[in-house]
């Protein structure tokens, strides 16, 4: 509890979990609205909602496409870049510090049984 503790203060509470999902799957190539509610299995007004909010707090940026212009390209700002960026840092840091607590050899059990799984979920 302390770890987190420690790192709490860096995250930015202006965003909920599911506005950082959103951001993510926008990062992820998801740039229309009806996409994003079929990978959120949500409504395309929830979705709006979502977008609405970001877009009032500079994370993303809305255009109409000039190829299509019935279709909204969703963008990422400099402001979530910067936003990923912090958090792939802040993440590095507390794995870092999370991992530098225990002893070499079950580092090395975990990474054995972490490749384990990761060829069973392969074989499926």
């Amino acid at each position: 509890m302390q770890l987190a503790s420690k790192y709490e203060k860096h995250i930015d509470n202006q965003l909920t979990a599911k506005q950082v999902l959103v951001l993510e799957l926008i990062r992820s190539g998801v740039t229309s609205t009806k996409d994003l509610a079929d990978s959120l299995n949500v409504s395309t007004s929830a979705v709006s909602q979502l977008l609405n909010k970001l877009e009032v707090h500079e994370y993303i940026i809305r255009t109409i496409d000039k190829e299509n212009r019935r279709k909204i390209k969703l963008q990422l700002t400099e402001k979530s870049e910067k936003y990923f960026e912090k958090m792939i840092l802040l993440e590095k840091e507390m794995n870092e510090n999370l991992y530098g607590l225990l002893p070499i050899e079950d580092l090395q059990h975990l990474a054995r049984i972490l490749e384990q799984l990761t060829k069973l979920a392969g074989d499926e």
